[in-house]
């Protein structure tokens, strides 16, 4: 006779460690680049230096575009360069504003490259 055991919903994974940062890319199918901005101290000179570090995370549904500051945790390896996930969307980048130069209404036609 089989041992049956009562199965108790599985717990919600440990969200380990979250960052926040801006999406530079999100070209790729479920995958986005975020960058992460931070300062660190320089150890012999103590001048604060800029630093940034971008990270590929999985964005499951695609709902991250470009410009938009979200949540990223650590998880399991994806793949070679994707370990982390998408949280959430802390602030949606505003819509690309349709820049027209006064030429262009002049005349009708986009201005030529110089």
């Amino acid at each position: 006779m089989p041992d049956t055991q009562t199965k108790t919903p599985a717990a919600a994974r440990p969200i380990l460690r979250t960052i926040e940062g801006v999406v530079a890319s999100d070209k790729g199918d479920k995958t986005i680049k975020v960058v992460v901005a931070f300062q660190t101290r320089h150890p012999k000179y103590g001048k604060y230096l800029k630093r940034r570090t971008v990270l590929h995370a999985h964005d499951e549904k695609n709902e991250a575009r470009e410009g938009d500051t979200v949540e990223v945790a650590e998880c399991r390896p994806l793949s070679k360069t994707k370990h982390h996930r998408l949280v959430r969307i802390v602030k949606k980048a505003p819509e690309r504003a349709l820049q027209v130069s006064a030429e262009e209404i002049m005349t009708g036609k986009a201005p030529e490259k110089r």
